[in-house]
């Protein structure tokens, strides 16, 4: 854990060289990317280790610090989610300075470089905190960071509306939280979570009130459908670097507590599970739907991210009715599905994040309908952005492929038990239909904004992004081939997670692997051996030999395209969006001219917007009763006191 806390402390130590000498940019900027960097590489080691097996010992603090024993620690849960933090937040860090460059006559960006590592350092102790004071702190501290980075460019309404909404959000799973702890640490000895584990049998029934405060602490943080209405609304107004920070490792720290709850609790009851994996179905297809629908492209992958939280809910609540259900095998390999698409979600979402912004930032706009052919302008974007499209979609041989994989073994081997849990079998065709859904969406937006002729004058100028822009995705492109290449060097680690929730397998595991994850890596490399001898075939003099000779698209009669002929987002995706318009909430719109379709979320505009509203105008209702005179106040006093006097009596003599 000394190298963790080392780690930490160089990451700090970068946002405050970055505070400290900002007018001297090119000296800040250098201080930051050696101190992040360094601390990003040095916290990957205890995190490669916990996941290879390694004992860490745990630290602990009784002097000085409130709340009890402070208790950091590291396990294989902790060391994969570390690993995505160090890694995703390194890549982000470094790619924020020539994003933000830009800015700098207008803006303190100087003061979101130091947040950006603020929220790094808080994601890594949130991760190895042991026990809830620090926890929680880091918690908070991980919150308000995340609102100062979404209101970066607060002057512009759409920008302060959906920090207003964070805001809200961030901090109702907080109280949440402190409900959750209250009640179960009421019959610990303290707060740590050694204690909390100590305790969790005598909860009464099953846990029952701290599951469901888990789900909607941690399904508020990680966007769980129908709480995920902040998400689309943040990830879009932020920073592009800071959406793929969050999108890639903020909101999957709710995945962490609901998974680490499951671990302390041993064994959850089956409604819990039952619920996990229809909220998992429910945010996974709506989730795919939204995006189908959207044409800023920025709202576009965030919605994804709803997704793909879906998808690992659909992992969690299978391993937690493989425990249910004792079905152990089904429990290994939902959870070690659930974590290693958390991480390679965190890969290649910000890996989408990151290339969009580097579109943004070379055109000026995040409408897809006003992008086009932008693949020969920026060649490294685009290619990046293929990988990560192919990878988000599940394909091989790419880590979305890998973790899936995982996720689908686990609802297949419930179909084949004699209990109850055989039903979960079904979400696999859910699983099925998300992925076919997300490869029409990525199709879209890969064929609109890369390919084609450009649409709109802004790209007229568009060039790819600077080096210090392009090459942290160009390694995150290529972490996710490594993964996809080889399987057989992560699945074993994933599978250590699974026989850690679930208390050891019943399959031919091992803690050195998988009999599968050898043929998985087999098949995988051979369909990247054929991949690259069919590229470097077709690049070869006999490939370009034998290339057809070039030729004017078929314009359907018209005797000169034109650029207005090409798909647009919202023709190319009507067709499935339709299927979906009672649930989607778009709205369509034809004209002589165009054909366009609005996209809203049901959710929000149709429930809590007006919820609000409601809120707001009770809240106004009283608002007189603040502003009395000094008389009145002091009647209100008097009488509370005397409604508390009253109470005490009555209890007294009930007693």
């Amino acid at each position: 854990m000394s190298y963790v806390a080392a780690s930490i402390c160089l990451i700090l130590a970068g946002g405050g060289a970055a505070l400290t000498v900002s007018r001297r940019v090119r000296l800040g900027h250098a201080l930051f990317r050696l101190l992040v960097g360094g601390g990003c590489l040095l916290g990957a080691g205890p995190a490669i280790a916990a996941l290879i097996g390694l004992d860490m010992p745990d630290v602990r603090i009784t002097t000085g610090v409130p709340g009890g024993p402070w208790v950091f620690g590291l396990d294989t849960l902790s060391g994969a989610f570390l690993l995505a933090i160090v890694t995703v937040g390194g890549a982000c860090a470094f790619y924020g300075i020539p994003y933000l460059a830009g800015d700098a006559p207008r803006r303190a960006v100087h003061r979101a470089h130091a947040l950006v590592a603020l929220l790094v350092a808080a994601l890594a102790v949130v991760v190895t905190a042991r026990a809830v004071m620090p926890f929680l702190i880091a918690w908070e501290v991980m919150a308000v960071a995340s609102y100062l980075l979404i209101v970066f460019e607060h002057e512009r309404p759409a920008v302060r509306r959906a920090g207003m909404l964070y805001l809200v959000a961030t901090h109702a799973s907080t109280l949440a939280l402190f409900a959750l702890f209250a009640i179960w640490g009421r019959e610990a000895r303290d707060l740590t979570f050694a204690a909390l584990t100590a305790c969790a049998p005598t909860l009464p029934d099953g846990g029952a009130a701290v599951l469901a405060l888990a789900l909607v602490a941690f399904g508020l943080k990680a966007g769980i459908v129908p709480l995920h209405v902040w998400l689309p609304e943040a990830h879009a107004a932020a920073p592009s670097h800071v959406s793929a920070l969050m999108s890639g490792v903020v909101i999957k720290m709710g995945i962490y507590g609901l998974i680490r709850v499951v671990a302390m609790l041993a064994t959850p009851p089956a409604w819990w599970g039952w619920l996990v994996l229809a909220l998992g179905v429910i945010s996974g297809v709506l989730g795919v739907v939204w995006a189908l629908a959207q044409h800023d492209i920025k709202r576009l992958l965030a919605f994804h991210s709803v997704e793909n939280i879906g998808i690992i809910l659909i992992g969690v609540g299978a391993g937690a009715l493989g425990l249910a259900y004792g079905a152990p095998t089904v429990a290994v390999l939902g959870f070690a599905g659930a974590t290693l698409h958390t991480v390679n979600h965190a890969l290649f979402k910000s890996l989408l994040f990151l290339g969009a912004g580097s579109v943004i930032h070379a055109t000026g706009t995040r409408d897809i309908d006003r992008l086009g052919g932008l693949g020969t302008r920026m060649p490294l974007t685009a290619t990046a952005f293929l990988i990560g499209s192919a990878a988000i979609v599940g394909l091989p041989p790419l880590n979305g492929f890998v973790s899936e994989w995982l996720i689908y073994r686990s609802l297949l081997g419930s179909g084949i038990s004699m209990s109850a849990i055989r039903i979960a079998v079904l979400a696999t065709g859910a699983l099925a239909l998300i992925g076919a859904l997300a490869l029409a969406c990525f199709a879209k937006v890969m064929g609109v904004v890369f390919l084609g002729r450009r649409r709109d004058a802004t790209t007229h100028d568009a060039h790819e992004a600077p080096r210090g822009m392009t090459w942290p995705i160009v390694a995150l492109a290529g972490v996710c081939m490594a993964i996809g290449a080889l399987p057989a060097l992560v699945v074993p680690a994933a599978l250590r997670v699974g026989v850690l929730l679930s208390g050891g397998p019943a399959m031919p595991l091992t803690i050195t692997g998988d009999p599968a994850s050898a043929a998985l890596t087999v098949y995988t490399l051979s369909v990247t051996t054929g991949l690259l001898a069919a590229w470097l075939l077709w690049n070869s003099p006999l490939g370009r030999r034998r290339m057809p000779a070039t030729s004017e698209t078929w314009g359907c009669g018209f005797a000169r395209p034109t650029a207005r002929m090409q798909y647009t987002s919202s023709s190319f995706a009507a067709p499935l969006v339709a299927a979906f318009r009672s649930v989607a909430g778009v709205h369509t719109h034809r004209s002589a001219c165009a054909f366009e379709t609005h996209a809203g979320d049901p959710v929000l505009d149709g429930f809590a917007l007006p919820a609000w509203s409601r809120i707001r105008a009770v809240a106004r209702w009283f608002h007189p009763l603040q502003r009395g005179t000094l008389s009145r106040s002091i009647i209100y006093v008097v009488a509370a006191v005397l409604v508390v006097l009253v109470y005490l009596v009555a209890a007294g003599r009930a007693a």
